[in-house]
This record gives C-alpha cells, structure tokens and sequence, in this order.
C-alpha cells in the first residue's frame, strides 16, 4: 500500500511518520517550496503530547520542543483576577519547532516540495493518482487530504464550505523576553478589556520566548492596511491602557513578523472522506481558535487514523470508524469556539469560559461538578507514605471518578545537617525506624538502605517527580511509585541521577527531557509545592487536605486505615457512590501494574494465603512477572503475555 499525502502541516507529517515507521510507502506533498511557516505558536493539550511521546520513540535522539504550561490566568487590565485555573501539562511551542521537529523524520525523498495540488486522476470512482499545478504525479493506492483550513481537497470532495463570518481577528506574534518568563516559566496570562472586545495573551514557548496575541472585534479596525507600521499602530492604540508587561512585550515585538489570523470555522462535515481519499487536521474539520484545538485535533487525527489503517480493514470502514471516533468531540470543539466567541464579542455578558478544550463527556462533566480536591503532600523517603498506598489505592479504585488528586513534595529530608524530626537525626536513626514499621505493618520495607547508601537528602527524587508531572500525569505517578519499590524494596539510592534516568525511561518518560527539566523548572515547581505546604500549615507527612466545591475542608495526617479515608468522601459528597464491582487479579494489574502481596489481598479482600497462591499461578502462567527481596515480593504485570 502507497499512501499519498496532500500537505505537509502537522496533521500529514505525523500520520507519515507513524505510517512510515510501521512499513508503509509514504510520499508527502507540500504546495510551498520549503518548510511551512505560516503561524507563529499554539498550546498543545496532553493528548497532542502523548502522540509526540509516541512518534519521538522513533527517533529518540531528538528532543521534543516547547515550555510545559501548568496555569491559565485570566484578568481584566486593572489585574482584577476573573479566573485562575490549574492546567495538566499543556505545552506550548512555536511552529517553526514542531514543523522542524517533524520533518526531520524524513529523508529528502520522501517530501516533495512545489506541489500545489490541482485534481485527481481517477479509475472504477477512485483515486489513482494526484496531478499538481507544476504537472507533476503521484500515483497511490491511498490519499489524504492534509492541506489545511482552505483545502482544495475538500472543495474537490464536498464542494465550497460554508465559512461562518470573520468577527474577530488574531495579531500574533513571538518575542524574547527571559525576564518574563523566569517569573512565570507555566503560565498563560489573558487580560480582557472591560470597555471592547479586545483582549491579549501571552503564553512562554520556551526558555526565553513567548507568543503573543491580540485579539479584537473587526469592528475596532480602522483600515484594511496590514503592514508593519499598521500593525504596531493598531496594537499600540488599542493596548495603551494594559499593564506594564503588555507594553514591554510591544516594545520588544518586531511588527515584521506578526501574522494576522481572519478567524472562522464551518460546521462538522457529513464524513471525512469520498471513497480512497480521506481529510485530516484542519482540511477536515475547523473550530474557532479561541478553543486552542487545532494543532491538537491534527496529532489526535493522525495517531487514530494511522492506528485504524494500519489494521489492514477495507478503507469504507476504516473511513466510517474514524469518523465515528472523532466527530462528537469534534463538534463540541465547534460550539465551544462559537460560544467563547460570543461571550467575546458580548462585553456585557460577564461570561468567561476556559479558551481550551478539555474533552470531556456529558457524564465526565457531571462526574466533574462532584468532583472533591484532594492535596496530597507527600515525599518520596517517607516511610508512612509508602506504608498507606494500599489504602490509597483502594480510595482511588472505589471513588476516582469523585478524586481529583494532585501530588505535592513535602521536603521531607532536606539534608542531614542539623536534621531533627523527632527521633529521627542521622540515618542510623531511619533505619531503626524503619524496621520497626517493617514489624508492624504488612507492606514491604527494608531499612538496609540506610546502612549501605544512605540518602544525603530527597530532594534529588522529589524535583525528579515534579519534573515528571511536567509532561504526563499517569507516568509521572507510575514514576513516583516505581521510585518508591527501588527504594522502600530494593534499598536503592533514589537520589542517584543515573538511577532517575534509567528509572523515568523504564516508564515511559522523556528522560533527557525530565533531567533538563530537574535543573529548570521542575526545581521552581518543587520550590512551589513546599511554599504551598508552608502556607497551608503542612508540618508532617502524609497530609491529606480533602475540600469540595462547597468551600468545606478535612484534613488528615500520618497513617489512615480505609475506613476513615471513605468517611471523608461521604463527608464531603453524601451521594458518592463508590465503583465496588468485583474485579479479576488481571483487570486489578491492568488497573495497578505492580503490587506487593499485602496490596493484591487488601485490595481483592482475600487472605493473603489465597493471595499468594493465586500470584504464583498467574506468575507461572506467564502473566505476572514478580521482584523478591528479603523485605517483601513486587508483582508486576507481564504486558507481553496480557
């Protein structure tokens, strides 16, 4: 199979890098004469990283641009506060990064440039081949149409798009400003004019750089003319009551190279494709660029559909299932657009939605609204942390669809230098403790580590994790669990560097990133989490701080049995109810991929004799893979053999 790709925007570089990777011909073909560099930045959602996660496996060398971003901060200019809301690993970064990133993936043969596409040539009501304007043709078995908002393949396929009109417009534009950004390395800052539609954003899409926007009603726009010196005129006129940072970024700005975006959107198509030609990214579908959703929708487009052809089904049913898949969150990225818009243009209405998309169903947004908070200040060498993952486990199993869990670094060890926790003042010390807890609890602990290689601090494991919740949430926590079986298990140095690398790519994890990112930023947002715990009165670990939307707050400290943790939930959300179906050992690994043995029963409500039995069978089978040590035995689930 030969599949042709129209356009080489993110959408059609990704699908060929993934196609490519798995065995397929790939020939893509890009109407300009080099990279596209139309744009300036965008904010990618977690989802669109886990595809660049994916497609980096390819060639782990190369190192996946941008600035991680963690808050949205929106503001009126006087920096009255309208909303502040927590973000899980957005990322935001230039296009010219992405696009350069993709491409080079390829080899020079496998893009041709000067190809603006002009028709198909077809046999039997299929494509066989795409002619361009040059003359030039690609035969194929296989063509995607990637080639952006105005795509002539669509017009080939569905005729002219119904366009909604342009209200509002886009200056946008990139400036070096590393004094900003050291303030806020994570932060989207939006101010919003109370007098007119008019608002500007500035988002970091890198260590020193940040894109920025201006958006405005059409209306505010006196003349048609887009030079530079119209441009700085226009911004500078309509921005000269903003704060101070907003007028730095303008003088720092070079109007030479701002781009204007006309936005518009049209509404979901009928099918993304006609017979063998199919649509992806932008050429698909367009939602308003309020929702932040286009670069996005391109990786997701590429990951399902590359996924979904790479099964070898008939392309009808590929075609139909792919649509399937994506139209519902699709349309809702739409109306999202078209409502934040309206509440734009809209002054008086007061109205001021998150400008991202969060794709989340009608029965995850209720799950939403009951949702309780829960602050977990935790450390890495906390042995009474380790000792409740059981019951925290069985929390989060029963109830995670009420639990929206953040993990925060409690600091526990700073160094052992004037070091006074209570009995504890030198290692020595912690290991006597810890083989005390050995004693009175099931969980597996070994105190050896504080004879052979004691920890100097945990600082080192606990920037580690920070830098891990940088770019994906579910890895980051199956880090900081592995972390604490290397050391609670294992009586391994957790600090060691050489260990956090091996151990952040054993799960998944950008380990070059997360190293460059424990030096940066992630020590600002460890810096930020014992700020936090200082403020809040956190002064022993585990402190467990539950509070629900109603404002009504329960705290809890040092070891918890279960039947106190639910109590808080039903505290907090009388009629939450808590998912107790009965799962197999395997379902339970899918869920948890490593337990210790008192794990597994507590959480299946079996003996641990009748554990241990069914553990060896499934270890024998194949199933499970299993860590002894004299302290306890880690069970791991065998993803091959599952």
């Amino acid at each position: 199979m030969k599949v042709v790709i129209i356009g080489s925007g993110i959408a059609g570089l990704a699908l060929g890098i993934i196609l490519q990777n798995n065995g397929v011909e790939v020939s893509i073909c890009e109407r300009d004469g080099n990279l596209p560099r139309k744009g300036h930045a965008f904010l990618l959602h977690p989802d669109a990283m886990e595809v660049l996660t994916i497609i980096s496996k390819y060639n782990p060398d190369l190192e996946i641009p941008g600035q991680f971003i963690e808050k949205i901060v929106m503001k009126r200019p006087d920096q009255t506060l309208l909303n502040y809301s927590e973000l899980e690993s957005w990322i935001c970064m230039k296009r010219i990064d992405i696009i350069q990133y993709l491409y080079s993936f390829y080899t020079d043969n496998k893009i041709n440039f000067n190809r603006n596409f002009s028709h198909f040539i077809y046999e039997n009501e299929k494509a066989v081949a795409a002619v361009f304007e040059n003359g030039e043709i690609e035969y194929g078995d296989v063509f995607i149409g990637a080639d952006g908002a105005r795509s002539k393949v669509r017009k080939l396929l569905f005729g002219e798009m119904n366009y909604t009109p342009n209200q509002v417009r886009e200056v946008v534009g990139v400036v070096n400003n590393p004094k900003y950004i050291a303030n806020l390395p994570d932060t989207f800052t939006k101010y919003i004019s109370t007098e007119k539609s008019l608002a500007v954003g500035m988002i970091p899409c890198s260590s020193n750089e940040l894109v920025w926007f201006m958006q405005f009603d059409v209306n505010l726009l006196k003349e048609k003319d887009e030079s530079p010196e119209s441009l700085k005129a226009l911004c500078t006129d309509l921005l000269k009551d903003f704060p101070n940072d907003v007028q730095e970024v303008l003088k720092l700005n070079d109007f030479s190279n701002n781009f204007v975006w006309y936005s518009t959107d049209f509404d979901l198509l009928p099918a993304f494709h006609k017979n063998n030609v199919a649509l992806l990214g932008d050429a698909a579908h367009l939602a308003l660029p309020f929702t932040s959703s286009g670069i996005t929708n391109a990786l997701i487009d590429a990951k399902i559909f590359s996924e979904l052809l790479l099964q070898g089904k008939p392309f009808e049913e590929i075609c139909n299932q792919f649509y399937n898949l994506r139209a519902k969150d699709l349309s809702e990225h739409v109306s999202l657009g078209r409502k934040i818009k309206d509440d734009f243009l809209n002054i008086e209405s007061n109205t001021f939605t998150l400008p991202l998309i969060q794709n989340l169903s009608e029965n995850d947004l209720k799950k939403t609204d009951k949702k309780i908070s829960l602050l977990y200040f935790t450390d890495p060498v906390c042995s009474t942390c380790w000792l409740i993952q059981p019951q925290l486990r069985k929390l989060s199993l029963f109830y995670g669809d009420y639990l929206d869990i953040k993990y925060h670094m409690g600091g526990l060890l700073p160094s052992w230098i004037n070091y006074d926790k209570g009995i504890i003042k030198q290692p020595s010390d912690a290991a006597n403790h810890w083989k005390e807890m050995a004693e009175k609890y099931e969980m597996p602990i070994s105190p050896d580590v504080w004879i052979d290689s004691p920890l100097a601090s945990s600082f080192p494991p606990s920037i580690a994790i920070k830098a891990a919740q940088l770019q994906n949430k579910i890895k980051a926590y199956n880090f900081h669990r592995r972390i604490k079986e290397l050391l609670f298990v294992e009586s391994q140095n957790i600090s060691d560097i050489d260990l956090i690398t091996k151990t952040a790519h054993e799960v998944g994890l950008d380990e070059n990133k997360l190293i460059k990112d424990m030096s940066k930023i992630a020590k600002v947002k460890f810096d930020e989490d014992l700020e936090l715990a200082k403020t809040l009165g956190v002064t022993s670990l585990p402190t467990l701080i539950f509070s629900n939307k109603l404002d009504k707050e329960i705290v809890l400290k040092g070891y918890q049995e279960f039947d106190d943790l639910e109590r808080v939930i039903k505290e907090l959300h009388p009629d939450a109810e808590g998912d107790k179906s009965a799962k197999t050992p395997i379902e339970l690994f899918h869920i948890y991929p490593s337990m210790a043995t008192h794990e597994f029963s507590f959480l299946m409500g079996i003996k641990k004799e009748t554990s241990e039995e069914i553990l060896e069978d499934l270890r024998l089978s194949g199933k499970l893979n299993n860590l002894r040590s004299k302290s306890g035995t880690i069970w791991k689930l065998n993803c091959a053999a599952c």
